[in-house]
């Protein structure tokens, strides 16, 4: 055992050239052959480069391509791919605003080489964020701070627009663009609040004049009417008709006190 374990660590020195050049020549072989090849995953293209100069592209799956330093491979996403970003603005009323943006974009098999030669793979930070950027302000200085609220669709459709313009002439090709939220500064939201408590108190003041006008237009109609039903009223209490309800109300007993001559319903009574 102690001879095995001192001959173990000299192994190398006690093999024959002849040995170890027929041990190295196939780890060689293998080693270069294992560089050779290269996987392309779904939703990805490869861009293959001999000494830094673009030379052909990879499709999804095994990628055949030389060792480095002769042949380099790099891939890139052709998947929908989300940019996020917080944008700062001015307005057209030069009101500061923060803009939350989502850029969906993508490129193609046919593009992505384009892009790599043109741009290199660090696209995104090259062309894709300033685009983003420089599209925002740009709409947002079309539009004044209550417009940006109100309008929000046409902000985004001009933004979009913008960025569209920017990025297709390189090949990237864009998705959409959502303007998750908009935040301006303290002393705007504080001013829009007090509009809003405002724009409330006169509606309520508003409202409460028509409930009062709709109140004393009742009490005109009512007073009018009772006034109809009195005219009406006198124009037919004839005496007959005032002898007829005096009667109806009469008990038949003839008064036991009587002061001179008179008559009760025309009924002569006296002396």
């Amino acid at each position: 055992m102690q001879n095995l374990n001192q001959i173990g660590p000299n192994l190398p020195r006690l093999m024959s050239p002849k040995v170890k050049i027929s041990v190295g020549i196939p780890l060689v072989i293998i080693l270069f052959f294992l560089m050779c090849f290269r996987t392309v995953s779904a939703g990805e293209v490869g861009i293959i480069t001999r000494f830094g100069e673009v030379d052909r592209v990879a499709t999804s799956g095994i990628a055949l391509k030389l060792p480095w330093p002769i042949e380099r491979l790099t891939n890139l996403e052709t998947r929908v791919q989300k940019e996020e970003q917080i944008a700062t603005a001015a307005t057209a009323d030069l009101q500061d605003v923060k803009g939350s943006l989502a850029l969906n974009y993508a490129l193609d098999n046919e593009s992505a080489l384009r892009v790599f030669k043109e741009l290199g793979p660090d696209y995104k930070n090259r062309v894709v964020t300033p685009a983003v950027q420089e599209s925002f302000k740009s709409a947002t200085a079309s539009y004044t701070a209550q417009e940006l609220i109100t309008r929000r669709a046409e902000v985004k459709g001009r933004a979009f627009n913008q960025i569209k313009d920017r990025l297709e002439k390189y090949g990237i090709r864009v998705v959409d663009l959502n303007i998750v939220d908009f935040s301006f500064s303290t002393a705007f939201n504080n001013a829009i609040e007090s509009v809003q408590i405002a724009n409330q108190n006169v509606a309520k003041a508003r409202q409460e004049l028509e409930t009062t006008k709709v109140e004393a237009e009742k009490a005109i109609q009512a007073a009018q009417g009772q006034a109809e039903a009195q005219r009406l009223q006198q124009q037919t209490l004839t005496p007959q008709l005032l002898q007829l309800e005096a009667i109806k109300k009469w008990d038949g007993r003839l008064p036991t006190t009587q002061a001179g001559e008179g008559t009760i319903f025309n009924i002569p009574i006296g002396r």
